[in-house]
């Protein structure tokens, strides 16, 4: 590039993906768009994103700043004190915590995705199998082990930002003793045996214990955040805390509570049910008779949502199922589809991407009619650029689009293997 400095660049063969069954090259395209999405979120703590584009040889190109290593290779080659492991994972949380403030969850956080700058110095944040460039080895056979219990299970609440606690916890685990095993068992295994199992330390990591043991719970409601990892880790290392987070920190600590409590008074507080006068149903956690928490709303109508609340209405992961037949599934903020998510129609077409105000606003992948857009969107509207992928794979079109209207074809590819 014109600055003179060395990027790393990330490269998919457009047709390749067409020769692929539909849902395969769907689901990359959905990885790369989300790629290029989560690193335009500007943090210290997140990897830096330059540009994109398509080359003339059908492919699309991804560029970011170039690291020096990944964290597990780091790891293996470099001897940690106490100060270190604490420093790196406050520099991860940092990062983790922007990207749950915009309504991002990771879900692969492991040593592979956190890339080493400035001679292990800084630590970065890097999506969807950036990290695997590095090198022509492998990756981290121990990848698996970092994924919340809860992300391969049916779960009737399906799961949160908390996915990405547990994932740091096992980090947090693997820097202390280069293991991302307990006594040669998997960390979900041996809680899915005992819950109260306490994971152990050597002595040198004791200081450790105590936080990790609030990362690793099984039941991810009864996991501390981020934020309150970030203030644990703070006061491992001796850093100053900001007073905001404390605040906070006391604010979930006393939700928690909450949670945990029966109704004892008149207030609605804990768990329970309410069944009101239209004939709807409420099933979930309370406060002051606020519904907080994870939840289950039947409507009257014969709609259904399963998912999170704050403030009594829809905050945070949750699934709504239409009477209808379609179903709405990903991030809510105040009642409206805001975030990341995927909406089924009854027809078999489908959305996945950004939501804003409750319409398709910012990157995402329409599947209609069986042809799949991937591209950019505006008030549910097609809008800049949009790739077209026809049903059979035989052909790709780039298009460009302004508020719903199609204003030019700047490719059509024909795939001659078709």
């Amino acid at each position: 590039m014109e600055d003179g400095k060395f990027y790393a660049m990330k490269v998919q063969n457009i047709k390749n993906l067409m020769t692929r069954v539909p849902n395969n090259y769907s689901i990359e395209m959905v990885r790369i768009l989300r790629e290029i999405n989560t690193f335009r979120l500007s943090h210290p703590n997140i990897t830096q994103f330059k540009e994109s584009y398509f080359t003339f040889e059908d492919e699309f190109a991804i560029i970011t700043e170039l690291a020096e290593s990944n964290l597990y290779t780091f790891r293996e080659n470099t001897e940690l004190t106490n100060a270190q492991i604490a420093s790196i994972m406050i520099q991860i949380l940092k990062g983790t915590i922007h990207l749950h403030n915009q309504n991002v969850m990771h879900r692969d956080l492991s040593p592979d995705n956190i890339l080493v700058f400035q001679n292990g110095q800084k630590f970065k944040i890097c999506d969807f199998g950036m990290a695997q460039l590095l090198s022509s080895s492998k990756s981290f056979v121990g990848k698996p082990f970092f994924k919340a219990p809860e992300i391969d299970s049916c779960e009737e609440f399906s799961y949160s930002t908390q996915v990405d606690i547990w994932s740091l916890g096992v980090i947090l685990y693997y820097l202390c003793t280069k293991k991302c095993q307990y006594q040669g068992k998997s960390i979900e295994s041996i809680k899915r045996q005992d819950q109260t199992k306490v994971i152990l330390l050597d002595d040198e990591q004791k200081v450790f214990e105590p936080v990790l043991n609030k990362m690793l719970q099984l039941n991810p409601a009864l996991r501390i955040d981020a934020i309150q990892v970030l203030l644990e880790l703070c006061k491992v290392n001796n850093e100053p805390q900001n007073n905001n987070l404390i605040e906070k920190h006391i604010q979930i600590e006393e939700e928690k509570q909450s949670q945990i409590s029966p109704f004892i008074d008149d207030n609605q507080n804990g768990k329970g049910r309410a069944i009101f006068t239209d004939g709807s149903v409420y099933d979930g956690l309370w406060k002051n008779n606020i519904k907080v928490g994870f939840g289950r709303f039947i409507f009257n109508d014969g709609d259904v949502y399963i998912g999170e609340y704050k403030d009594g209405t829809r905050n945070g992961y949750g699934k709504y199922c239409y009477n209808d037949g379609n179903m709405y599934e990903g991030q809510w903020v105040n009642d409206s589809k805001e975030g990341l998510g995927q909406f089924k129609w009854n027809d078999g077409d489908q959305y996945y991407g950004q939501w804003a105000n409750n319409k398709r606003n910012g990157v995402g992948v329409f599947t209609f009619k069986k042809d799949i857009y991937l591209g950019q969107y505006m008030k549910s509207k097609d809008h800049a650029i949009q790739m077209l992928i026809t049903n059979d794979g035989g052909q790709i079109e780039i298009r460009r689009y302004e508020n719903g209207k199609l204003v030019e074809t700047l490719l059509k590819i024909e795939n001659a293997l078709k």
